[in-house]
């Protein structure tokens, strides 16, 4: 009993039961970045938005996660959504493959009266409910109706739905039902992803109330950290020097080597996309014509200077005017009139 309840109070902290989990996978133990995620899946806010590079084991993560809170409540219903419902249905798969193998989890393996399917499952200790311990829906399935402690959104943005304006605004809209599906007190919403484009739901998250949280590949540059703020990773963020600037964050898992080889499979654009979280520079190419190009001055109705000479300094940035443009696009006075 004794070893139990220290056992149990050392689970608390959920970087501990995400290393038993990798253990039992007969995986490394987790590496900073991933006990840096860990933390911050944990204990971060109510809506949160975990923006990591691709394989850096995000979503693996959130699986021992989900499986962590159904450990210390087993009363809770958890949804789990993605772009397409087999990319759910994996998730749910997959923790349902861990209550049967893990020790420590087995008594949470659903009866034979539950639910035990990998669309939806019960946990043992739980009570009737309409909803299932944990369900896995795709973002274009019928949410309305369904009931959540906890949304996990893994990866409901992709290159494929955001492609146009239209299908943007239809994701959006999708999301929006995460509110009404959520209940009123101690719930969260969790946000799993790697922005697609410049008008991606995760800038548009962030207007909303949204704490996001960045893990980049490399270390970044000082235009990219000020890009960042102070939404960039502490482990990153606190460990960051011009020396290191380049150099893999996480050289366990992926070394300079291997970055280099896949900055060039993927080109220098995607790349920055995918590994860096940088949409700046993707889209600076794909739309060349920028608010910064036009000069923005007061003029007389009847009279105009002969010449203007265009600048983009930070001083002649033109505060005062709203910014309709992407991201980081701002209008510019003119450096000098003659």
């Amino acid at each position: 009993m004794e070893n139990q309840n220290l056992l149990k109070s050392k689970l608390t902290d959920f970087r501990n039961f995400l290393y038993i989990t990798w253990k039992h996978l007969k995986l490394p133990e987790p590496t900073p970045i991933q006990y840096s995620i860990a933390n911050f899946l944990a204990n971060g806010d109510t809506r949160s938005i975990i923006s990591a590079y691709r394989g850096c084991g995000k979503s693996w993560i959130t699986s021992a996660y989900v499986l962590w809170r159904l450990l210390l409540d087993p009363q809770i219903n958890i949804l789990v959504v993605s772009a397409s419902k087999s990319r759910a249905d994996d998730f749910s798969t997959f923790c349902l493959r861990l209550l049967q193998e893990m020790p420590i989890l087995e008594h949470l393996y659903p009866k034979d009266t539950q639910r035990q399917s990998k669309i939806s499952f019960d946990v043992a200790p739980a009570g009737a409910s309409h909803q299932p311990s944990v369900k896995s829906m795709g973002i274009t399935s019928q949410l309305t109706g369904s009931r959540a402690d906890l949304i996990i959104a893994d990866d409901v943005e992709t290159s494929g739905n955001t492609q146009t304006q239209l299908m943007r605004d239809k994701l959006s809209e999708s999301i929006k039902e995460f509110e009404a599906i959520i209940k009123p007190e101690k719930s969260r919403i969790v946000f799993l992803g790697t922005p697609q484009v410049e008008q991606s739901i995760y800038n548009k998250l962030q207007e909303r109330g949204y704490k996001v949280r960045f893990w980049t590949a490399r270390y970044p540059t000082e235009n990219q950290l000020k890009s960042y703020g102070s939404s960039l990773a502490p482990v990153i963020g606190n460990t960051w020097t011009h020396e290191r600037i380049g150099d893999p964050v996480d050289p366990v898992r992926f070394n300079n080597e291997d970055l280099l080889e896949r900055e060039a499979s993927y080109g220098r654009l995607s790349f920055n996309m995918q590994f860096m979280l940088d949409t700046t520079l993707n889209d600076l190419n794909k739309y060349p014509l920028k608010l910064s190009d036009l000069t923005v001055m007061t003029l007389n109705p009847d009279n105009a200077p002969e010449k203007v000479i265009w600048a983009s300094s930070p001083e002649l940035k033109q505060e005062g005017l709203p910014c309709v443009g992407l991201q980081g696009d701002s209008y510019y006075r003119p450096m000098q009139v003659q």
